[in-house]
């Protein structure tokens, strides 16, 4: 069963709010991940924002191009506050 909107959006503040809590910025693999679920929340595209979130929380260890074809190496990461603020106004865009 799908999340709601609601629910994506909380989760995907939840794990912008662990990287801050850490100290760390996202890497590139995660930085790609919130993107693209950032990017199907603005669509409400719920299914695909909450797989990529999920995508963004998988260990260093499991993650592959099988998993993520799209994903480039040389993918700059974008900053925490960056995807904070796009958050932000994709949620004023939902209300």
């Amino acid at each position: 069963m799908a999340i709601s909107e609601r629910t994506l959006v909380e989760r995907v503040n939840r794990f912008l709010k662990s990287l801050e809590a850490r100290g760390v910025e996202p890497g590139r693999w995660e930085s790609y991940c919130v993107t693209r679920a950032l990017q199907a929340l603005a669509d409400r595209d719920i299914v695909a924002g909450e797989a990529f979130i999920d995508f963004a929380k998988m260990p260093p260890e499991l993650r592959s191009s099988d998993t993520l074809p799209d994903f480039s190496p040389s993918h700059p990461p974008t900053l925490l506050s960056e995807l904070a603020g796009e958050l932000m106004r994709i949620k004023m865009r939902l209300s």
